[in-house]
């Protein structure tokens, strides 16, 4: 059984999007459902299928599956009382290779919260319900990844995003602990500040001379640069120079969502990943991923056993290094180099890419709505005036804060979150349907027991790095430019997101806006 969540219900928004308007969901009466395990073998299932795949074009089905899945079900005893979405190429032809989540949101207006899908060779429920979500995400042992875990085990390997089971419980119980609140006080200072302030040196030529800036680039290198201090204690240097890694990550979380939807997993032939184009392109990107981030182990490990450096508290932390991977190592924890750097490479992988995006579509729907811009920048002179902001300060930027939050209900970063049933199990709703699910719901951060462990750091740089831009510039979008939309693990626009900055005086600024005005 398969999940995904995306998109919210929450009221009336403080930023108003200009391509997915918050549509409130449809509430369902409050019933029960019986589903089945995915990984059930029942000979008599319409749809039972060891195929875990899609169509590689596109999430959308053809005609001919749609029909298939009503001959199968309608007269055949089928008394689920759930519509099937009518899923044509047709419907979606301007969607193919584009944002795969928005089909999912076209059909939930035109179905309501809970419709069928054919996908490939799967039929699947997709529900926007809050309570099925609830309780999917809370109960993980009977919800595993799946489908996740398997499309971008080329990526992630036996990392603890996508690791199940044991060994899920012990890495994440060796990592969380090194985002303590000392290290994340510290890192706000020395990083985030830091790489934020470089960024805005680097952009005020551009806004002295008038030149378009693409924003979402920016972002994209500002936040590997801050992934790179944060976890490694490396500077990737990418907002002064070209990164691989950047490419190599968007690259490969792009094959990642290609595998999810390919018809036939040809991809698990190795011979095969050696000849099609595509696939040589992605092993090429975890190649340059995986060896950078085996480079900067090695270093590290070098310098831990030459200090002879040890762990002595909760809030250890190593005042030349604070690096994540400092903490590690330092831990002393039985682990192999191979574990660790799939550890590490799904912190380096998920932290940077998700914060650029915030950061973009925050900055987008800033650029739309005026008033909210200005208050944004009132509250950051008033509570930082002119000064960069502490960890303490954070707390106080409750508008901006709300800002960031909207922004990410409106583009939620990823856009859909998959799970898929090991056990039967009984839902929220009084459906009868028994395959697959999928459900699309805003839950920043996913939620329950496998709720991102990054959390509170990537809110925390996405605050500081706003708030500092804030402080420095005016923007505003280029005009006439068509902001469409992509994904791969989160939304990207198509073509860049470009912007005309203007300095902002920072003496003129705070006095402009202190409470005495």
């Amino acid at each position: 059984m398969s999940f995904s969540l995306s998109f919210s219900s929450l009221s009336t928004p403080l930023l108003k999007p200009t391509f997915l308007s918050p549509t409130p969901l449809l509430s369902l009466p409050s019933r029960s459902l019986s589903i089945k395990s995915s990984i059930d073998k029942d000979p008599d299932s319409k749809f039972s299928s060891t195929n875990n795949t899609t169509n590689s074009k596109s999430w959308v089905s053809p005609d001919w599956l749609t029909s298939l899945t009503r001959s199968l079900t309608i007269g055949k005893g089928d008394d689920s009382g759930i519509p099937i979405a009518s899923a044509k190429l047709d419907d979606v032809s301007d969607l193919l290779g584009g944002a795969l989540f928005l089909p999912l949101f076209k059909w939930m207006n035109e179905y309501g919260p809970i419709y069928r899908l054919a996908a490939g060779p799967r039929n699947f429920v997709v529900v926007s319900d809050p309570a099925i979500a609830k309780h999917v995400l809370r109960n993980y042992g009977k919800y595993a990844k799946g489908l996740v875990a398997e499309v971008s085990e080329f990526l992630f390997g036996s990392g603890f995003a996508i690791a199940e089971g044991p060994l899920w419980t012990a890495r994440r119980r060796a990592v969380v602990p090194s985002l303590h609140k000392k290290y994340l006080s510290l890192i706000v200072d020395r990083v985030f500040c830091k790489c934020a302030e470089r960024l805005v040196e680097k952009l005020k030529t551009n806004a002295l001379n008038g030149t378009a800036v693409n924003m979402e680039e920016n972002f994209s290198q500002l936040t590997l640069d801050v992934i790179g201090l944060s976890i490694f204690n490396y500077n990737f240097d990418s907002l002064n120079a070209n990164s691989p890694v950047i490419e190599a990550v968007y690259t490969a979380l792009k094959e990642a969502e290609a595998r999810s939807t390919d018809l036939l997993p040809y991809w698990k032939v190795k011979a095969l990943c050696k000849i099609i184009p595509r696939q040589i392109k992605a092993e090429n990107a975890v190649t340059i991923i995986r060896e950078t981030v085996e480079e900067l182990i090695a270093k590290c490990k070098e310098i831990v056993e030459a200090e002879g450096e040890r762990i002595d508290d909760e809030e250890y932390i190593n005042d030349a290094d604070p690096s994540i991977l400092r903490f590690l190592l330092a831990s002393r924890e039985e682990v192999s180099s191979v574990q660790l750097r799939d550890d590490l490479l799904s912190m380096l992988v998920a932290g940077h890419e998700t914060t650029a995006s915030v950061l973009t579509w925050t900055m987008y729907l800033l650029s739309k709505d005026s008033s909210s811009l200005m208050k944004a920048q009132e509250e950051v002179d008033q509570i930082l005036q002119g000064r960069p902001p502490s960890y303490e300060d954070v707390k106080d930027l409750k508008f901006l804060t709300r800002c960031i939050l909207e922004s990410m209900r409106l583009y939620p970063h990823p856009p859909v979150l998959i799970r898929r049933a090991q056990v039967p199990d009984l839902l929220p709703g009084n459906y009868k349907y028994t395959i697959f699910i999928i459900l699309q719901r805003f839950i920043p951060f996913s939620g329950g027991p496998r709720k991102c462990v990054g959390d509170q750091f990537a809110m925390l740089e996405s605050i500081v790095s706003l708030a500092i831009f804030l402080q420095n510039f005016n923007f505003e979008l280029v005009p006439d430019q068509i902001i469409g939309m992509t994904t791969g693990a989160t939304i990207h626009t198509t073509n860049g997101l470009y912007m005309k900055l203007s300095s902002r005086e920072r003496e003129a600024a705070v006095t402009s806006s202190s409470p005495s005005r």
